[in-house]
């Protein structure tokens, strides 16, 4: 893999150092998304820590939201037992902060009866900084249905900044390294870097700016000469540099530390996590609606559905 050199975008909206109006608004609400299944409480123990970190200077609240579904409400009202609704998700609340080790209750929990969860989160959301929600799969588990339906949907309806946490993830495996943001060098990937940026300073972390070049399924199969797919691969990585050094340059982006490769897009970048041992990965949207998503691969999914760390999906418009 190639190293480069490349930095922050060039505007005061933008760059490695918040603007006071930044430093304000940092002080707003993330939103947490509860799971309270078994084996679920990832989520719950990276927004633990994020918060923790950032709170470290007045900075923003958790809002812990739980939805009750309906079928869940209907399943105790045919045993007459629905008034047990809100003991119940709250002896569930209790077990699941046993689980991670920090029986501490969460302050401002709310629970909703009324609303599927992608749509109260996404409501909530909208006045967030962010919003914390879980995965099916385990790391390194390769399931079926790895995402799940309601993170699926919210990473559709992106309503901010969207982190979505293996379900296993505890204290000791969250990521000493740094942030990596993955750019297409497209327009997509701005909002993504402002979010990075504001990150990455608010949590002092490095950020790293990667960029996979695409490199066809089949290209190294064996009857290929290795000598023409060395060369190939050489070639793409060089003109990616080049991509990825042509779009930094257009935003004023420079100070980064860049790393450019080729192969597919979503195994690259999680690779590269692991590698790096980051903290999270950071991925633009180009959010892709039902019909595009029938023939266009998703990045931002795939990586929510595979990495071994956070990722989070931040819509084109953030900060804009």
């Amino acid at each position: 893999m190639a190293l480069a050199r490349f930095g922050t975008l060039a505007d005061a909206a933008t760059t490695g150092r918040l603007t006071e109006t930044q430093r304000m608004s940092s002080t707003t609400k993330w939103t947490l998304g509860l799971d309270l299944r078994e084996g679920a409480e990832g989520p719950l123990v990276f927004a633990r820590w994020l918060h923790a970190k950032l709170s470290a200077d007045g900075g923003p609240t958790l809002e812990p939201i739980h939805v009750i579904e309906q079928d869940q409400l209907g399943l105790l009202a045919s045993a007459d037992r629905r008034e047990e609704a809100l003991g119940l998700a709250e002896d569930a609340v209790a077990r699941s902060l046993e689980r991670t080790g920090d029986p501490t209750p969460l302050e401002g929990l709310r629970f909703v009866e009324v609303g599927t969860p992608e749509d109260v989160l996404a409501d909530a959301a909208q006045s967030a900084e962010g919003l914390i929600i879980g995965r099916l799969a385990p790391r390194g588990k390769d399931r079926l249905r790895r995402l799940g339906a309601v993170a699926r949907r919210l990473l559709r309806r992106l309503p901010a900044p969207t982190v979505v946490v293996p379900p296993d993830t505890k204290t000791e495996n969250i990521g000493k390294g740094p942030l990596i943001l993955a750019c297409d060098a497209h327009e997509d990937s701005v909002g993504a870097t402002r979010f990075a940026l504001r990150m990455a300073e608010l949590l002092g972390r490095e950020l790293v700016l990667a960029h996979v070049v695409p490199m066809p399924y089949g290209w190294s199969i064996g009857y290929l000469p290795a000598e023409s797919v060395k060369q190939v691969r050489a070639d793409l990585r060089t003109g990616g540099e080049r991509t990825l050094e042509r779009w930094a340059t257009k935003h004023g982006i420079t100070g980064l530390r860049g790393i450019v490769t080729e192969g597919m897009v979503a195994d690259e970048l999680a690779h590269l996590a692991e590698r790096e041992d980051a903290l999270m990965l950071i991925t633009g949207s180009r959010k892709l609606n039902a019909i595009e998503r029938l023939f266009v691969t998703s990045v931002g999914s795939e990586l929510c559905a595979s990495a071994s760390c956070p990722v989070a999906v931040v819509p084109p418009d953030y900060g804009a």
